[in-house]
């Protein structure tokens, strides 16, 4: 089965700034649904994003990845994220706006890092969702209590536009292991690769710190991979991914924790891993849509 090229829609956030959203629609029988939220300063046609959403297609499920405000094809400063509560309500609405579109599809959640944040908490408020795909998630703020604080006060200021903060989220060679890949992340002219802003930042702190203390509140299926050579990810984030599989409310025989040799961006391997990795996502799926 052949993966068609995607599908570009606008929709409006509850807040109203105006969104892009990619469709892979799969060339013959769709048997699933998967909304994709990219990670932070990249978008849904971002190499290893679209990568995931080309190679689901392909294997029978159709997938919905929005550009978030500031990212990609949308309205919005570049790689500002204004607020947590924002955030999360956005991505809420377009997992939503997916799930009326196609309403007789099992509904899945997936992103990776950022993304995979955002999949988690959105997990957590809808109803009916079949399973999660977290990759390498950030399940945890990646600074100290004092800092959140810190960036939380600032991002009421008018300082909370502005990009000061150097992040390893943003070096490519520490996600890409495929050069070919490297090579086109480095081209893609949507991506932020600026220094963080202060507002974005405070948001995500805010963001992993929900995400680790709401652990226990995961209800559905999910399939958490985490990379052993990471070095973007958090040891906090890290830690908080182990603890799920402990403290989740999903029940037991639908827990799945997986470990690869790779960097942050686990899509971004070279060959073989990374039809490994696709394959062990793919059959994940596949075992949950057959339920």
């Amino acid at each position: 089965m052949e993966s068609m090229a995607p599908r570009r829609a606008v929709v409006k956030t509850p807040g109203g700034v105006e969104c892009s959203t990619w469709t892979w629609q799969p060339s013959s029988a769709v048997h699933g649904l998967v909304v994709l939220f990219h990670g932070l300063g990249s978008h849904a046609r971002f190499p290893s994003t679209s990568l995931a959403a080309e190679v689901l297609s392909a294997r029978g499920f159709a997938v919905v990845s929005p550009d978030m405000p500031g990212h990609g094809e949308s309205h919005g400063l570049r790689g500002f994220i204004y607020s947590c509560d924002e955030l999360e309500a956005d991505a809420i609405h377009f997992a939503q706006h997916a799930r009326a579109a196609h309403p007789s599809l099992p509904l899945f959640l997936a992103g990776s890092s950022m993304g995979g944040a955002i999949a988690f908490r959105v997990a957590q408020s809808l109803e009916g969702v079949r399973g999660v795909v977290l990759l390498a998630p950030m399940l945890a703020p990646p600074a100290s209590d004092a800092v959140r604080h810190l960036l939380g006060v600032l991002s009421y200021t008018p300082l909370c536009r502005l990009a000061l903060i150097p992040s390893s989220a943003t070096d490519n060679a520490k996600q890409c292991a495929d050069p070919q890949i490297l090579a086109q992340v480095e081209r893609d002219e949507l991506a932020y690769k600026e220094p963080l802003r202060v507002g974005s930042v405070s948001s995500l702190l805010e963001l992993g710190a929900r995400c680790e203390a709401s652990l226990a509140q995961l209800r559905c299926p999910f399939f958490c991979l985490l990379a052993e050579r990471e070095m973007v990810l958090s040891p906090a984030a890290r830690a908080a991914a182990e603890r799920l599989m402990v403290e989740a409310a999903t029940p037991l025989e639908d827990r799945l924790l997986r470990r690869y040799d790779a960097l942050h961006g686990l899509l971004c391997e070279p060959e073989p891993l990374r039809s490994t990795i696709v394959n062990d996502i793919v059959a994940w799926l596949d075992k949950l849509c057959s339920k």
